[in-house]
């Protein structure tokens, strides 16, 4: 080989080595970044191992408690939840966050919570409207008990008697969409006018009903009975008028009157008075004057007196001032408006009847008019529990739920609830169980190639300084025989 033909090649095998040195050298630190990304691979991975989510309590499968992710919808809905407790979600200013839907059936009921149930397809009445007596018996005993509450009496409402319930819906009336129920009155042919009674043997005149009234003496401190009757005025009320000539036994339940013509006193188990302004009363055995029909409207009384008896028809309106009578207030317009309705169209009501929903929803109701109530524009996040539980954490959002012995909702939080509780994420930690894997495969696989690329390269280094030495040690030679050529 030529001086100058070892000279190049020499050249040429030195740069080679020096390209092949940096290639090593770049996978080398290309190695390096596969164990850095090793590492924060492995640091995501063991991050997303202690990720835990919250979950609510929905029953039990044996005596295995099962949980769902805990959202808006599922910790309000209601029978999503299983553990017995209803839960309220608020605002940080104490507005009741609800659904639109709720919202909305809130807004048409206008404070009515009938109409507030039968937008959300709901009724209370849960009587059987095809059974008719059944039905009035128990209309009957549910305006009973509501006007017992009110301090009022079915047999004696508004100072009338109540002669029947119905139920109109007159589109252009002041009477619209209420409970009514029906009085009387009589106008004599002289023209006087008298409220008219009736009870199973038909209409009768008189009023006043003695009763054994319990008084404080002022003298003594003693408390003794006397005997009384109320007006009109004084119904539902404390206050009667003393009938100073009757008397009251309390062993036989009798009145005690001694009349100026009796020889002794006489005992009636019921009296009624016709009062004079001195508080004492003409008592008889019996001072109804029943009414018998004639002809049209018009009845006869037992002297032969003929009178036009006229119905009317009044609002059943409102007038207790607590929740309780409310509650009762409504249901009693409910099964009224439900069998009237009934009566009328024949058909049965589409609205569905399920006490527990009845509850919810009234827990709800009651609620929203005490406090006020708001939604979410974004009604997606109420199924998103990320989004849940972060605006609870942060405050803008509070827990309570419904306390059946305080007959409220009390408050609690994410932590302190029995119900609510933090567990392993599972499904997060095997969709990062299979990131990790994947990463991991994909590193491994990297870092193989660049091994097979080290071992071509040191394998090629290798072979280069053989070659590299030889060349060298060539012109080595070739420089040593030509000085001696040129010494000769």
């Amino acid at each position: 080989m030529g001086m100058a033909a070892s000279q190049a090649r020499l050249l040429s095998i030195t740069a080679r080595l020096s390209n092949n040195e940096l290639e090593q050298q770049s996978l080398a630190y290309s190695k390096q970044r596969l164990s850095d990304n090793s590492e924060q691979i492995n640091d995501a991975y063991l991050d997303a191992l202690s990720k835990t989510k919250y979950q609510i309590l929905t029953g039990y499968n044996n005596s295995e408690a099962t949980y769902a992710d805990l959202t808006y919808n599922q910790l309000t809905g209601c029978n999503n939840v299983a553990n017995g407790k209803q839960y309220l979600v608020k605002d940080n200013k104490g507005k009741v966050l609800v659904t639109s839907k709720v919202a909305n059936a809130y807004e048409a009921g206008n404070g009515d919570f009938n109409i507030f149930l039968k937008t959300l397809g709901y009724t209370q009445s849960d009587i059987d409207v095809t059974k008719f007596d059944n039905s009035e018996t128990a209309i009957h005993n549910a305006w009973d008990e509501y006007l017992a509450s009110v301090g009022k009496s079915i047999d004696d409402y508004d100072s009338q008697h109540i002669l029947g319930f119905d139920y109109t819906s007159f589109s252009n009336d002041i009477l619209d969409g209420y409970v009514t129920y029906n009085t009387a009155y009589t106008t004599e042919v002289n023209g006087n006018t008298l409220n008219l009674y009736k009870d199973s043997n038909g209409y009768y005149k008189n009023r006043y009903v003695l009763q054994a009234f319990r008084q404080e003496d002022p003298a003594t401190g003693d408390f003794v009975t006397v005997v009384g009757y109320q007006t009109e005025d004084q119904e539902g009320t404390e206050n009667y008028h003393v009938v100073n000539d009757v008397t009251y036994n309390a062993e036989t339940g009798k009145f005690i009157f001694q009349g100026e013509d009796d020889e002794k006193p006489v005992e009636y188990d019921a009296l009624f008075a016709n009062p004079t302004a001195d508080g004492n009363a003409q008592i008889s055995t019996d001072q109804r004057n029943y009414l018998t029909w004639q002809s049209g409207n018009v009845y006869i009384d037992e002297g032969g007196l003929s009178y036009n008896v006229t119905k009317q028809t009044k609002a059943l309106n409102f007038e207790g001032t607590t929740q309780k009578q409310r509650e009762l207030y409504d249901y009693a317009v409910a099964i009224t408006e439900a069998y009237y309705n009934n009566s009328v169209s024949n058909t049965s009501n589409m609205l569905t009847y399920d006490a527990e929903i009845v509850n919810y929803y009234r827990n709800i109701f009651n609620e929203m008019s005490s406090c006020g109530y708001t939604t979410t524009p974004n009604e997606t996040n109420l199924k998103e529990t990320e989004w849940f539980v972060n605006q609870l954490k942060a405050g803008a959002l509070t827990l309570s739920y419904y306390s059946t012995s305080d007959k409220a909702f009390v408050g609690t939080t994410l932590d302190s609830d029995e119900s609510i509780t933090e567990q392993e994420d599972s499904s997060a930690m095997a969709i990062a169980e299979q990131v990790y894997q994947s990463q991991m495969d994909k590193l491994e696989s990297q870092d193989k190639q660049y091994d097979l690329q080290l071992n071509k390269l040191e394998s090629e280094h290798n072979a280069l300084q053989t070659e590299y030495d030889s060349v060298k040690s060539v012109i080595s030679k070739n420089v040593e025989k030509s000085f001696n050529i040129f010494n000769a």
